[in-house]
């Protein structure tokens, strides 16, 4: 079914080596903001361009398709695959030369984003019919290579550190009549049990995880990698939940309130300067946030990586700076060093991507004391 996505979706099928679960995410710039939530979430990411003429020079010299992987890139998805859909439209004389030609300008955008894959795989399909996705298809006996699964396969699984205290960001929050309330999310670190207690951070609301599906299975324990459903009961409300609060446990180095924290931003594409002050939106794991640069600390020697200029007054496309930032809003962020899918963010303005960063220091807020399910320090009032 054709359409426009706007929110994310997700989907699970498995192949003969591995289960997968799909992400939809919208391609539409008016609905970035929506795919920099779920961004952080993949492991891989598949980028689909037409092979129709003119959509395709529509995707690229709009920005669009780099933005695409520029926002994954940014979100820490380190693998990308290439989808080039309607290979099979009519009015294409020759498939073959067109996918080349396509191949060719989206390598150079997706190296200038920073992936550096040796070959990043492309594989030519037709999403209407089917072909060239599970298996070979006859109607394509130009292109020698694999199938859409054969080389999603051929990435090999995804190793986390388990040993690491639970961290599962929030996507999604409803309400479900026998569950109770529902949390949607992927573990990022640790492992997360039924019977255990968590609690969600901005706001301290603890609750008891009552089951947890995976792959629309009911199981015991969830781990990194895992995209899951977790059941907390009637006791806590889903008003008190919601997109971009962090679970972990409450004895085991828990996430925290950001009061401010030190990061490196790459200015990329700011109209202007960037100065103290600033007050843009990021995007951190599935939050977004708006946050204030209290500080230019100092500029980054891009070659050097060593500080160049003390206290400089502004910033501007190009240069590299460590910023001491304020969030306006409560926000859960941590050093990339210990948490990368934490540390790592977008910085949105002017409607397109304008910077990238990563967190270097956290200075955290006290973990609020427990309070009764359904209040909420920082987000009721």
């Amino acid at each position: 079914e054709r359409g426009t996505t706007v929110e994310s979706s997700l989907a699970s099928f498995q192949s003969e080596s591995f289960s997968y679960t799909a992400i939809d995410t919208p391609g539409n710039p008016d609905f970035v903001k929506n795919l920099l939530s779920v961004t952080s979430m993949a492991d891989v990411a598949v980028l689909v361009v037409p092979a129709a003429p003119k959509e395709f020079e529509a995707a690229v010299d709009s920005g669009r398709a780099r933005e695409l992987a520029l926002c994954c890139f940014t979100m820490g998805i380190k693998s990308i695959v290439v989808w080039v859909t309607k290979i099979d439209d009519a009015s294409l004389e020759d498939p073959s030369a067109r996918f080349e030609e396509i191949k060719k300008v989206v390598t150079t955008f997706l190296k200038e984003v920073g992936y550096k894959q040796k070959d990043v795989p492309f594989v030519p399909v037709s999403g209407l019919h089917g072909d060239n996705l599970a298996t070979k298809s006859s109607e394509m006996g130009w292109y020698g290579g694999k199938s859409a699964l054969e080389v999603l396969d051929e990435m090999g699984p995804i190793n986390r550190p388990a040993e690491k205290p639970l961290r599962l960001p929030v996507l999604k929050v409803h309400e479900d009549e026998e569950a109770g309330t529902v949390i949607v999310g992927r573990v990022e670190t640790g492992t997360i049990r039924t019977g255990i207690k968590v609690i969600f951070s901005p706001g301290g609301q603890l609750a008891e995880v009552r089951s947890i599906q995976k792959d629309g299975q009911r199981v015991n324990e969830a781990k990194g990698g895992d995209i899951v459903g977790v059941s907390l009961g009637a006791a806590v409300k889903a008003r008190s939940l919601q997109r971009g609060m962090v679970a972990s446990f409450l004895t085991n180095d828990p996430a925290a309130d950001a009061e401010q924290f030190l990061a490196q931003v790459i200015v990329l594409d700011h109209p202007g300067r960037i100065t103290n002050g600033y007050c843009p939106s990021i995007a951190v794991h599935t939050a977004q946030v708006p946050c204030e640069f209290e500080e230019l600390v100092s500029k980054i020697d891009r070659k050097t990586s060593k500080e160049s200029e003390a206290s400089p007054e502004s910033a501007k496309p190009g240069e590299v700076v460590t910023v001491r930032m304020r969030p306006c809003k409560p926000v859960c962020v941590e050093a990339f060093s210990a948490y990368p899918s934490l540390g790592r963010f977008a910085i949105r303005d002017h409607g397109r991507t304008v910077a990238v960063g990563v967190v270097k220091e956290v200075t955290k807020r006290p973990i609020p004391k427990h309070k009764p399910s359904g209040a909420n320090e920082y987000f009721d009032g």
